[in-house]
């Protein structure tokens, strides 16, 4: 078996690959044709995307409102309402009396006051109030900071200095 390419010009190889682009052109048109569409002809013809009309829209939203609506319960529209239903809300929910719910800052107080000069940690203060660490750390990081009687004694212990 011989090599014919080694035995061509670069000419006679440049000529070859304009004729099989000819070729693959000529076999695509013909593909058209035999599809029952001109080549020459032809066009692009811009896909549709569904597009929705007003009332489809409308039924789509008013569906995804009830849905909410069944997720999130009735709307309050007074602040007077707002009130009495978030009330509603915690005792459906068996929520705490609002003397137990006290603003953070005023339950670490407490805490830290309780604790005496050992101080308390991050981690007992998180489990105490019943809130997540990272909450009570951040707050300790933050707010503590600009109450001036709470010290820290050592890493991730905090004590009140009167």
């Amino acid at each position: 078996m011989t090599n014919h390419l080694g035995d061509i010009s670069l000419q006679q190889l440049r000529r070859a690959v304009a004729i099989r682009e000819q070729i693959v052109g000529l076999e695509t048109e013909l593909d058209r044709i035999i599809r029952g569409r001109s080549a020459v002809h032809e066009k692009r013809v811009p896909s549709k995307k569904g597009k929705l009309s007003a009332a489809s829209r409308a039924k789509i939203s008013a569906a995804m409102k009830a849905r909410w609506a069944k997720v999130k319960g009735p709307r309050c529209r007074s602040s007077t309402s707002r009130h009495v239903a978030t009330a509603h809300r915690q005792v459906a929910a068996g929520a705490k009396t609002a003397s137990s719910v006290a603003p953070l800052k005023e339950q670490v107080i407490r805490a830290v006051k309780a604790a005496g000069p050992p101080g308390v940690t991050v981690k007992d203060m998180a489990v105490k109030p019943g809130k997540s660490y990272g909450n009570i750390s951040v707050w300790f990081h933050t707010t503590a900071k600009r109450v001036k009687e709470i010290k820290k004694v050592a890493p991730g212990r905090f004590a009140w200095a009167s």
